[in-house]
């Protein structure tokens, strides 16, 4: 049953346009952290060519804060992610009342 719902989530994921698949994944990346009202705001300030490697670097630091995990070691990140991160916090910034 995992499977086919698994399979499932993967064929309606594939079915998205491009640009869903990545708010979908950044908004996921994001309010693993942050409440989603301020990840909202944020995904509207990310620079569409930054998108991508904010949510690999989010995904990274994410794991980072994890239970366990280690601290997130900037030489972890390649220099798109680090970028990507960076576009985050400015983004954050802005979105602060």
């Amino acid at each position: 049953m995992r499977s086919i719902t698994c399979a499932f989530v993967l064929a309606f994921v594939s079915a998205l346009p491009i640009g869903a698949q990545a708010q979908d994944a950044f908004m996921q990346a994001c309010t693993m952290t942050t409440p989603q009202k301020m990840c909202e705001c944020i995904s509207s300030k990310v620079p569409a060519d930054k998108r991508q490697a904010a949510i690999e670097g989010m995904l990274k630091s994410n794991k980072a804060m994890q239970p366990g995990g280690n601290l997130l070691d900037p030489s972890n990140l390649t220099q798109e992610q680090m970028q990507g991160l960076d576009a985050v916090v400015i983004a954050q910034a802005n979105c602060n009342p």
